[in-house]
C-alpha cells in the first residue's frame, strides 16, 4: 500500500476513535440528567481501610436501585452518588452504606465524631 493511504486511513481510524471515546456523548447525557431530576450527594466515608472496601462500596452501591453512578475516593474519603431521589433517598444511601459496615455522613462534623 502507498504510504500516503496508510496515512489516510490511520488518520480516520485515529479521529473515528476518538469521537467515540471523546465525542460529544457526555455532553448529552449530562443535560439529559439535568431534566430528569437527577441529584448528586458527596458522603464523608469512615471505615474504609482499602482500595477493596471503595472499590466494594462503588460496586454494591452501583448496582443499587435507583443509584446511577457510585464513585468512591479511599485517600479523601469521600463518595460521590448520583441518583433518582424518586427511587431512592440521601438517607437510605447513607442507611445502605451503613450495613456494609461503613459510616457515611454529608456532614464533615459528623464525620469527624464518628471516625
Amino acid at each position: 500500500m502507498d504510504k500516503w493511504a496508510v496515512l489516510t486511513v490511520s488518520i480516520t481510524l485515529i479521529g473515528g476513535i476518538s469521537w467515540f471515546f471523546f465525542g460529544k456523548k457526555g455532553e448529552k447525557k449530562s443535560s439529559e440528567k439535568k431534566a430528569t431530576g437527577i441529584e448528586k450527594i458527596e458522603l464523608n466515608i469512615s471505615g474504609m481501610h482499602c482500595a477493596g472496601c471503595a472499590a466494594g462500596i462503588e460496586a454494591t452501591l452501583g448496582a443499587t436501585e435507583g443509584i446511577i453512578t457510585a464513585s468512591v475516593n479511599l485517600a479523601t474519603s469521600k463518595g460521590i452518588f448520583e441518583f433518582d431521589p424518586s427511587k431512592i433517598t440521601k438517607e437510605q444511601i447513607i442507611k445502605k452504606i451503613g450495613e456494609l459496615g461503613y459510616q457515611a455522613s454529608e456532614s464533615l462534623e459528623d464525620f469527624e465524631k464518628k471516625s
